[in-house]
């Protein structure tokens, strides 16, 4: 209470109606503030609900896009995976039949059966096979007929002299019937096949080319070389696969209502595409490759020119990318995916779905869910106004009867007839009201008289009070946050040593056993060896398993990996000894410890902090521990207190972690007194600390650091039980861009608190 209200005698006199001023702002009108909140919320929640089903709509598009192409491009990496690995099947296997089961290739009718065999056993479009010396004999299945096998052949001995290529029909046992057609000079060493056999000299992949004649089929072709007896090339076996196989295949995929899908090579040329067009154009007569950005379909030919534009070079995908670009004011989405086999073929699969194909039932759904929203608007617009008109009449009735009693008639009822029962029981209280109020007017003016005599005493009183009080509540303050922190602290004591025991077991296990795994290991490695002498004969299944999980490898780096697991677990365990001693969950107990186990298990836990994180340098931490006998303290308390110092020299040393010229650095330094005290100093090279902030540094919640980074007890509880469980100092020294020093002081053996208050823990 004021002084000098208290002193002054209270004047009474009869209330004056108020009087009009010119200057009072525009009021409200109650039916507007009980309307207009109401109608903005629901128009905000419409808003909202609108807003947020368009956003979430386009969301799970987007995630359905990207499910979609990710599901079409494995799926076509899958389908090209194993129908572009029969060429590279086909010719291994006959390979090894010619070298292994003596094809003789110079027996024509042996040669055209076992082509003929090979053909019907492989899903394959064409064998073929060139000599060095200009023969040639292929099988494939006629273009007109896809069940009947013929064969290409050219050969001057049966052709009197001519190289040209004579298309045979055949039978269904595979032998020649009659001559077809003739295809006029042909020479298999022009083939691409055959001569990118002869440049790289080994199996390849020969690129992609067209027939020169109907049906002008997009093929590939995986050739080998066949060497005699003396390893002299003799002839070039190729396994030739038509590719508008994968353009049906592209075709028969469900992307989207109106999606793409398209196989390009890294020049851009098309494979394949799900588009009703074919891979190459007629020109003259001749077929030419036909390039992605020349593309009949608008959705290939866009997505291959913002390919171009967004990848300078196609060559360099090397990782799937997802994108979207806009068509025609529509956004598309796209996913490009370098598909590669280990024969040398580099594709791209380029998927696109538009984002139309999936929005149109979502825009529907949301234009239903806004209507919805308006019509909710006007209805609760509407219910508003009769609600407001229907609170409003009775409270102009107390607005009547409130202003009179202002005027001093306090004989003013209000008939207490609403329907709404809290203004009834407010009218009914406002005509008590009314009643209490002259009869309270009356007695003020006996207590007027009372109070004069009495100001001075009641002043007094309440100073007093109020001194009190507010030492009161600093205890409180204090108790508090020393309670918050203590129960924090056990709680987490109990956690990490329950974690640590738990743990404690599986890393048991797994170190005792690795002694073990690795005796059977080497045992088992020893009779592989041994089976490996034993049974020296090279088996191609075994040899390829060998090869296949490279089992040198595996021998030398099992090993290791034993090595690895067994340092991994000594880490663990090292982790949870220092936790277990950090935690100390009989810390209301005094004990006689080593001050500096409890720092080393402090400073094992903050590892993570004070390595290296670049651009922040490692923090490099100095030990000079003496000769120090066991203390007695509350080990968990004092452990605290290292962990809160520590924690705030490494956050002192943020800025220095970052400059290059200089090493952050800790030092941690302990000694005995002569006054039998123990003297722990903890220093950074850091910043150091604004000398106006001296006298701030140990009370409670205060904290330099930004929101959320600290909460300003580290300090103020840490000096607590240094001070007050155990009778020390804590102190500190700080010199401006050269770092902090703090100082722990308590004495080697524990004495009884020095306060008669009951210590909180």
């Amino acid at each position: 209470m004021n002084g000098k209200i208290a002193s002054t005698a209270v004047t009474l006199s009869s209330p004056q109606p108020p009087q009009a001023n010119p200057k009072q702002p525009q009021r409200i009108s109650l039916r507007l503030i009980l309307v207009v909140p109401f109608v903005l919320q629901i128009f905000a929640a419409v808003g909202l609900t609108g807003y947020l089903s368009l956003r979430n709509g386009r969301q799970a598009v987007n995630e359905l896009a990207s499910e979609l192409r990710n599901e079409v491009s494995d799926r076509i990496d899958q389908h090209l995976d194993s129908y572009l690995d029969i060429p590279h099947k086909v010719t291994q296997t006959s390979a090894n039949a010619i070298n292994v089961n003596g094809i003789d290739l110079q027996n024509q009718a042996q040669l055209e059966k076992f082509l003929w065999k090979q053909l019907r056993t492989f899903n394959i479009d064409y064998i073929l096979l060139g000599f060095e010396n200009g023969d040639y004999t292929a099988a494939g299945y006629s273009s007109e007929d896809e069940q009947r096998i013929t064969f290409d052949i050219v050969s001057p001995q049966m052709q009197n002299g001519s190289n040209h290529v004579l298309f045979w029909e055949t039978d269904a046992q595979g032998n020649r019937t009659r001559v077809i057609d003739d295809g006029g000079p042909f020479a298999a060493q022009n083939e691409g096949w055959y001569a990118e056999v002869i440049a790289k000299e080994t199996a390849v992949w020969s690129p992609v080319y067209n027939w020169l004649v109907e049906p002008y089929n997009l093929a590939i072709a995986f050739a080998q070389p066949i060497y005699d007896e003396n390893n002299n090339r003799i002839a070039v076996l190729a396994a030739e696969q038509h590719l508008a196989q994968i353009s049906h295949f592209l075709q028969d995929l469900r992307v989207s209502p109106s999606g793409r899908v398209f196989i390009i090579e890294r020049s851009g040329l098309l494979i394949g595409s799900s588009a009703e067009e074919m891979p190459y154009k007629i020109l003259a007569g001749t077929p030419q490759r036909l390039a992605a950005i020349d593309s009949s379909d608008p959705l290939i030919q866009a997505t291959a020119q913002h390919l171009n534009q967004r990848f300078t070079y196609l060559s360099s995908l090397q990782k799937a990318h997802q994108f979207s670009f806009e068509l025609e004011g529509r956004q598309q989405f796209v996913r490009v995916t370098p598909w590669q086999n280990q024969q040398g073929l580099d594709w791209l699969v380029v998927v696109t779905v538009p984002e139309a194909d999936f929005m149109g039932q979502i825009r529907q759904n949301t234009q239903t869910t806004i209507m919805l929203c308006l019509a909710a608007l006007i209805v609760a617009t509407l219910l508003g106004i009769l609600t407001a008109r229907w609170i409003i009449r009775p409270v102009l009735r107390l607005n009547q009867a409130s202003q009179a009693i202002a005027a001093g008639k306090f004989s003013q009822t209000v008939t207490e007839n609403s329907a709404i029962a809290e203004l009834n029981a407010l009218a009914a209280s406002f005509n008590q009201m009314a009643k209490q109020l002259k009869d309270s007017f009356v007695a003020l003016e006996q207590v007027n008289q009372a109070l004069e005599g009495n100001n001075v005493d009641l002043e007094n009183r309440v100073r007093r009070r109020t001194k009190e009080l507010s030492q009161a509540l600093n205890n409180l303050r204090q108790a508090q946050s020393q309670l918050v922190q203590t129960e924090k602290m056990s709680s987490l004591g109990q956690i990490v040593a329950g974690l640590a025991h738990e743990i404690n077991n599986p890393v048991s296990f797994i170190y005792s056993n690795v002694p073990h795994a690795r005796e059977y290991i080497r045992d088992l490695i020893e009779l592989l060896a041994l089976y490996q002498e034993v049974y020296p004969s090279d088996q191609p299944a075994i040899q390829a398993k060998i090869q296949a999980i490279d089992l040198p490898f595996l021998i030398e780096d099992i090993p290791k990996l034993l090595d690895s697991m067994e340092v991994g677990a000594e880490r663990i365990y090292e982790l949870m000894q220092s936790l277990h001693t950090f935690s100390h969950l009989d810390k209301s107990a005094v004990k006689a410890v080593d001050i500096h186990a409890g720092i080393d298990s402090t400073l094992n836990l903050l590892q993570n902090r004070l390595r290296a994180k670049p651009p922040q340098a490692e923090i490099r931490v100095e030990k000079h521990y003496s000769q120090l006998p066991a203390v007695e303290c509350y080990v968990g308390q004092l452990n605290q207190v290292f962990m809160n110092l520590l924690t705030n020299a490494i956050d002192a040393l943020a800025e220095v972690r970052k400059q290059a010229d200089k090493q952050p650095t800790i030092t941690i330094t302990t000694q005995k007194t002569p006054e039998d005290q123990v003297l722990i100093s903890i220093a950074d090279n850091g910043l150091g600390i604004e000398s106006d902030l001296y006298d701030k540094i140990f009370d409670p919640f205060f904290t330099t650091k930004g929101v959320g980074e600290g909460t300003g007890l580290g300090l103020a509880i840490s000096h607590q039980i240094v001070t007050q469980d155990h009778q020390g100092q804590l102190y500190f020294k700080s010199v401006r861009n050269q770092g902090t020093t703090f100082f722990v002081e308590i004495p080697l053996q524990k004495s009884p608190p020095a306060s008669s208050l009951p210590r909180l823990v």
